[in-house]
């Protein structure tokens, strides 16, 4: 598995990957493999320091990418943006099927506990702070910060934590890189440690 791959409008998610991905349970979402061994850890750890996180959103099959670009694209048309506008308006917030990091497994939506869906707010709550002092240790990144929209294409989701690995994901927490940035400056180094998908961290 490529911990270091891309997953956006450039880069979709082959359906020869997400045919071949090995998902196992973290929580009650489902992530690649290795993914979900550390994101079971991350949460032990989290709620062993008195800061209880809760998962509600891992990998998405392409279909379901499908369902969710279709009913958020209506409910934009319905107030009165044109289709052009309205796919516009999704593509902040939501990908293409087959283009979000939902669908190869590497990604997860995290939550305070008693919140069903994403929030905004989450990054200034003790969970949102705990995962940008901690996440990194697990080999997770804050895949989309603020201030790196132009390079990312999404806006800021304090929510949205991807796994890399714990190498990578500790040269990019200590640099203030985004993935983007690190894969530009670090591409030749780490790309064959990605590609041969043993980085177990521990």
């Amino acid at each position: 598995m490529d911990y270091l791959m891309l997953a956006d409008r450039f880069h979709p998610v082959s359906p020869e990957l997400e045919a071949s991905l090995r998902l196992e349970d973290a929580c009650g979402v489902l992530l690649e493999a290795q993914a979900a061994g550390e994101l079971r850890r991350l949460l032990s750890a989290a709620a062993e320091d008195g800061v209880p996180i809760k998962p509600i959103s891992g990998y998405r099959s392409t279909d379901y990418q499908a369902e969710l670009f279709r009913r958020e694209t209506a409910e934009a048309l319905s107030k009165g943006y044109t289709e052009e506008e309205a796919e516009r308006q999704v593509l902040r917030y939501l990908a293409r099927p087959g283009e979000s990091e939902h669908n190869c497994g590497l990604a997860a939506d995290l939550a305070a506990p008693g919140f069903e869906e994403t929030d905004p707010a989450f990054g200034l709550t003790g969970q949102g702070k705990w995962l940008r002092k901690n996440a990194h240790r697990f080999g997770f990144i804050l895949r989309y910060p603020p201030m790196k929209e132009h390079l990312t294409g999404i806006m800021y989701e304090p929510w949205h934590y991807r796994y890399v690995g714990i190498e990578a994901a500790d040269l990019i927490f200590s640099s203030g890189l985004c993935l983007e940035e690190f894969l530009h400056f670090y591409s030749d180094e780490f790309y064959p440690t990605a590609q041969g998908g043993e980085d177990t961290g521990h």
